[in-house]
């Protein structure tokens, strides 16, 4: 017989919900760290280190940890939050403690105790000791006494503070200690998905068609997740259709995605491109094909690092955007835009927070593409004389140093327009695996990117003459050296189409997309290429000494041809593969 919906609901909990007993929480059934960090944790604490700092929104997990390693080290556990005051053992010791400054005094009282050896754990301080309220600077100076009570003093104990977020305060930055505490591993996800499965296998009315290779699947798919929120995304799949298949990777994708919503500085962006939606850039395209497989454990065995990343420069409306969404589905990896408009803000430290929470979050979904469009634009005051007082600066920094020194499977796919608008900087070596500069198309491209735009306006390709269509929108009608980009082109499409209909409303039932309203609407058409000439030929000046073209070359001599190819638009080295 089917269990009923709520005897079901009851059981499709979180595990670590389902090994509570008495009342009291054990955190025991919380999935362990890695040994790395629990050995670096306890070492902190037999140093004696006095205040120390996790940043963590895993508090159950934190605790968990913090819970073994004090039993190991034989130290009495003690917990405080601002609601039960000092907990022991799952129990509040005494409702006065939820006062902060009462609890470091209860604290020392016990640290004050002949050979007592304590781990004293504070959840909720952060409120109580940020230095934009002025009030908290007795907290401060308490808690901070106490610290040097446990140096000077010798007593046998710690004060660990878990928080999300923790701004470090002019008077105890010497006194505190940060500590990283990282989401779960891919051994430790494999563990916490495995438990969860093997736990509801065997239930009536439920369906756990799972095997070893799907639950590879949810561990790829669930790497950047907290322990709790891959406990959520599989609970909320068993009770919605009481069975865990392959279609609930779906729903461990959303939660990934709710983690770059939540802040606000990281768009999701959806694809359903590949490469071959981007007409020409052969270069380009076999160069990000044979990165594509850097990214999985063969690679990383084989001793190949995962690329840095590559920056795209050039002609605007050329496909520098429009690869940036292809690559990421080509690659089956999520992709971040990164608007840097949202990481500057007016309070004091912010912006560098900010960047420092995107980069984190790109970190925490990896692998993955992080997208920074018109990156030109962000770090126009990076050369510290945009009057900000050096925060453009510090962000930039933070941005370079990060690109350098990461390791984590993070490729940064960088837009520019205006190549003199970025720091010398950013293009040297080491930054970016690349830079390629992306020129207005020629012939065979323009030919490509037209059938790709009528393809899908679902009309027959044969019906159109795109040999003719690409020298329509080429120096034969525009003069020597102007052609149309490929935003141009696809504008041109559109507006052809719009001709078409427009004979079809007037009457002309039969009427459809044909040569002659390509031919009408080209001559409306000023190029962007006649408009800033000048520009662009300094761009290629630039491009020919210092970028790969992301064209490829029809023959050794295409930089300087002028045949009706129109293969000069094509500055840059050029490489074959």
């Amino acid at each position: 017989m089917q269990m009923d919906i709520l005897k079901f609901q009851q059981i499709a909990l979180p595990l670590q919900c389902r090994h509570r007993r008495g009342g009291s929480a054990s955190y025991h059934s919380i999935p362990t760290m890695s040994q790395n960090s629990q050995k670096q944790i306890a070492e902190y604490i037999r140093a004696r280190y006095a205040l120390l700092v996790i940043e963590s929104f895993e508090e159950e997990r934190v605790l968990s940890e913090l819970q073994r390693i004090s039993s190991e080290l034989g130290h009495d556990f003690y917990v405080w939050n601002s609601t039960l005051g000092i907990c022991s053992g799952g129990k509040a010791l005494d409702k006065k403690t939820a006062d902060f400054q009462a609890a470091i005094d209860f604290c020392e009282g016990k640290a004050q105790e002949q050979g007592h050896k304590c781990l004293f754990v504070f959840c909720d301080a952060h409120p109580h000791l940020s230095e934009k309220n002025n009030a908290n600077a007795v907290s401060r100076r308490r808690l901070k006494d106490f610290a040097i009570n446990i140096r000077n003093k010798g007593y046998l104990c710690n004060c660990i503070i878990i928080s999300p977020t923790f701004e470090v305060s002019n008077d105890l930055q010497k006194e505190v200690t940060i500590l990283d505490f990282p989401l779960p591993t891919k051994d430790e996800v494999r563990g916490i998905i495995t438990r969860f499965v093997d736990s509801y296998r065997g239930v009536r009315g439920v369906t756990i068609d799972v095997d070893d290779a799907l639950i590879d699947k949810y561990v790829d798919a669930s790497l950047g997740l907290t322990s709790l929120e891959i406990e959520n995304c599989l609970s909320r799949s068993l009770v919605n259709d009481r069975r865990l298949d392959e279609k609930d990777l779906k729903s461990i994708l959303n939660e990934k995605k709710q983690i770059i919503r939540k802040t606000g500085i990281l768009e999701y962006v959806d694809s359903h491109l590949d490469l071959n939606d981007v007409g020409g850039l052969q270069t380009l395209k076999k160069w990000l094909e044979l990165r594509s497989h850097c990214f999985d454990d063969k690679a990383w065995s084989f001793g190949v690092h995962p690329p840095k990343g590559v920056l795209l420069t050039g002609v605007p409306g050329c496909g520098k955007s429009l690869t940036a969404k292809c690559v990421a589905s080509a690659w089956n990896m999520p992709l971040l835009r990164l608007d840097m408009g949202k990481i500057f803000q007016g309070l004091v430290g912010s912006s560098e927070a900010n960047i420092r929470v995107a980069l984190k979050t790109a970190e925490a979904v990896a692998p993955s593409i992080l997208w920074i469009d018109e990156i030109e634009k962000g770090l126009s005051g990076s050369s510290g004389h945009g009057g900000d007082g050096g925060t453009s600066t510090r962000v930039f920094g933070t941005l370079l140093t990060w690109m350098q020194e990461k390791t984590s499977p993070v490729f940064v796919f960088a837009t520019a327009n205006n190549i003199n608008g970025l720091p010398p900087e950013l293009l040297r070596k080491g930054r970016f695996d690349e830079i390629f500069f992306v020129d207005f198309p020629s012939k065979e491209e323009r030919k490509k990117i037209l059938e790709i735009h009528i393809s899908k306006l679902k009309r027959d390709l044969g019906k159109f003459d795109t040999d003719r269509l690409a020298d329509l929108c080429g120096e034969k009608t525009f003069g020597k050296d102007v052609v149309l980009s490929g935003a141009e082109i696809e504008a041109w499409v559109g507006d052809a189409l719009i001709d078409a209909f427009t004979r079809r409303m007037n009457g002309d039932q039969t009427a459809d997309l044909e040569m002659s309203d390509f031919e009408n609407t080209i001559r409306r058409i000023v190029p962007m290429g006649q408009m800033r000439k000048d520009e662009f030929a300094r761009l290629r000046k630039w491009a020919n000494e210092n970028a790969v073209s992301a064209s490829l070359s029809a023959t050794p001599t295409a930089a300087i041809s002028q045949n009706d190819n129109n293969e000069q638009f094509m500055a840059g080295r050029k490489i074959d593969f």
